[in-house]
């Protein structure tokens, strides 16, 4: 169910990408595109008009004001989905979301009431990533935690390509309105299947037998119910969780540069058409959708018998996350005019980078399960930060024109963050439960 809320959230958050081709009346701009290479050119056809004249900054910031709710929302909602009723936050998180979405034709004559719509949708869905660190410390083993954080966040990735092809598929078929409503609709199947059969932890749920709850109760590491109290003091001064923050923030770096600029790399520089963009685009999130739960089984695996610790782990995968990706997106800003290589290389970037679900993402709950999502809320609101980083980034660079010169620097910048990241979380990186963990406990004692 967790898994399939990932796939909710994150498809209601794409969605719009695909749907504003038809949204707006398209202007044939001037032809900004790279002509280094001797590619065919760019399929300047649109055979979609829609009834808005949005200028591409406004376009622009129907997307951005999105992240900018979910930017500010991150640690409040994370500390209210730790401290309440984690179901319950869940299910306002997915029905908000969808009955935000199954406005926006309504609201979308208005620009800045969408604006508004959209950047509420970003503050109703800041609460997932703590949701899911939550969770998975009341319901999963200690023995299986990699194994299921790989099957949860590969909704993520799952939902944004179903998102992504359904929407072309649906606007091609029967127009932008109907994306809203079609994916709109839908969630509120799982909100009612959720709130009826679902408990927010096992000592409440009903629909599972005594010896299971007592399993998953007496588990290592296993997160009860929702102390009264933060040791903030504790938290602000704990080494490891100053080095997550650090990488969470430049651990992103790669991840948001591939994620807003990817598209855009492949049609001005590799001058690929939109549909082929599209597909192109949506592999890497296919391959970590199989990828990340394969790699969390082999880290379960390996430290049930003992040939790493949980820290090593973590570890493991932040040099998977980090290194590889690094190391390729440096060829690719050297390497030309290869156009089938950059391909292969910038597909294999994502999907090394997106390892990170089952790396420093679950370190949250490794550190503090009973803390987690607002250590979550805390680490991924600077982690936010490079999804507008990057667009400002590039623009900048490629203000008089896309060439290759100019966007190295962008991978640059993507490079250096990740290589950050990674010596941070090697040097002071940590997967041990902390002392303030317990912290009622040992006050009480």
């Amino acid at each position: 169910m967790i898994c399939i809320a990932n796939m909710i959230i994150y498809g209601l958050k794409v969605n719009i990408t695909v749907a504003v081709v038809g949204m707006v009346k398209y202007k044939d701009d001037k032809n900004d595109a790279s002509e280094e290479c001797d590619f065919e050119p760019i399929a300047r056809i649109i055979d979609i008009q829609g009834p808005f004249k949005w200028t591409s900054t406004q376009q622009s910031f129907v997307i951005s004001s999105y992240f900018i709710g979910y930017l500010i929302g991150m640690f409040p909602c994370g500390y209210f989905a730790d401290r309440f009723n984690t179901k319950n936050v869940l299910l306002i998180c997915v029905l908000g979301n969808a009955i935000l979405t199954l406005l926006v034709p309504l609201v979308a004559p208005i620009l800045w009431v969408f604006y508004l719509v959209r950047f509420v949708m970003g503050v109703v869905s800041a609460p997932n990533l703590p949701i899911v660190a939550i969770l998975v410390g009341k319901w999963i083993v200690y023995e299986e935690k990699s194994l299921w954080f790989g099957i949860i966040y590969s909704g993520i990735s799952i939902g944004t390509v179903i998102s992504i092809l359904t929407s072309g598929m649906i606007l091609h078929a029967f127009g932008w309105k109907e994306i809203f409503y079609i994916h709109g609709f839908l969630p509120l199947i799982w909100c009612l299947v959720f709130y009826l059969f679902f408990g927010d932890n096992p000592e409440t749920q009903v629909y599972i037998s005594k010896e299971e709850r007592e399993y998953i109760m007496s588990s290592y590491g296993h997160r009860g119910l929702q102390s009264t109290k933060v040791p903030w003091k504790a938290i602000f001064t704990s080494v490891p969780f100053i080095a997550l923050i650090f990488t969470n923030l430049f651990g992103n770096f790669a991840w948001y540069f591939l994620l807003t600029q990817l598209p855009l790399y492949m049609n001005k520089i590799l001058r690929f058409d939109i549909q082929s963009n599209a597909i192109l685009s949506c592999l890497p999130y296919l391959l970590s959708a199989i990828v990340n739960p394969i790699l969390g089984e082999i880290l379960d695996w390996g430290r049930l018998r003992n040939y790493w610790d949980q820290t090593m782990a973590r570890k493991i995968v932040m040099f998977i996350s980090c290194i590889p990706p690094c190391i390729f997106l440096l060829i690719i800003a050297y390497i030309g005019c290869n156009r089938a290589v950059v391909v292969v290389l910038l597909i294999s970037s994502m999907m090394f980078t997106g390892t990170s679900f089952v790396g420093f993402l679950c370190n949250h709950n490794d550190l503090a399960p009973n803390y987690a999502g607002i250590l979550m809320g805390i680490t991924n609101t600077p982690g936010t930060l490079p999804a507008f980083i990057f667009p400002a980034v590039v623009s900048l660079f490629t203000h008089d024109g896309h060439t290759m010169e100019r966007w190295r620097y962008a991978f640059w910048l993507a490079v250096i963050g990740q290589m950050i990241a990674f010596f941070v979380f090697t040097i002071f990186g940590s997967a041990e439960i902390q002392e303030w963990n317990y912290y009622e406990e040992n006050e009480e004692n």
